[in-house]
């Protein structure tokens, strides 16, 4: 190759990542022909209708077993050049599949963010606030997370977050 080894398999990473990424929700047409140019074959109908519906939700994107399985072929085509380039066989020493997988789902799957943060809030404010809503109550907040606390229920650590309430003088 006349490109820098190194560079150019971080780029067919890099393309491939996109690739899938760019896909509609499970794998498109043009994300089959990528796996197909890859030797990878794509989940059958049964499994994806199956991922498609399990706890493992995504929002967008092909799967990432199957991003993972072009991942390998990439991987084993450049480990086969890899020779005498020590500089090669060091990026490829460093690639880290699991992260990489890992990272394409963080990105793919729903964004829950706020929901979760407002069902936690509104669930959480009965079980650790007991007694808020009651007359010339005083509350103290967690430095951290501003999670309420009655003054009589707890003197130690956060129960929403783990941090400490108080900061001991000496």
């Amino acid at each position: 190759m006349s490109e820098n080894t190194v560079t150019v398999f971080s780029a067919e990473i890099e393309k491939a990542f996109q690739s899938a990424f760019h896909s509609e929700r499970g794998g498109d047409d043009k994300w089959r022909a990528v796996m197909e140019s890859y030797g990878v074959l794509p989940l059958s109908p049964k499994d994806r209708e199956s991922l498609l519906n399990s706890e493992m939700k995504i929002a967008r994107g092909a799967f990432p077993i199957e991003l993972r399985r072009v991942y390998e072929q990439i991987f084993g085509k450049y480990a086969a050049l890899s020779g005498g380039n020590t500089e090669l066989q060091n990026a490829l020493k460093s690639f880290s599949m699991e992260n990489r997988v890992i990272e394409y789902y963080q990105k793919i799957k729903p964004f829950s963010g706020l929901g979760d943060i407002f069902k936690n809030a509104s669930s959480s404010q009965t079980k650790y606030s007991q007694g808020l809503r009651a007359a010339k109550q005083l509350t103290i907040k967690c430095k951290s997370c501003g999670a309420p606390r009655l003054e009589e229920m707890q003197y130690d650590n956060c129960l929403f977050c783990g941090s400490p309430l108080f900061v001991k003088s000496e």
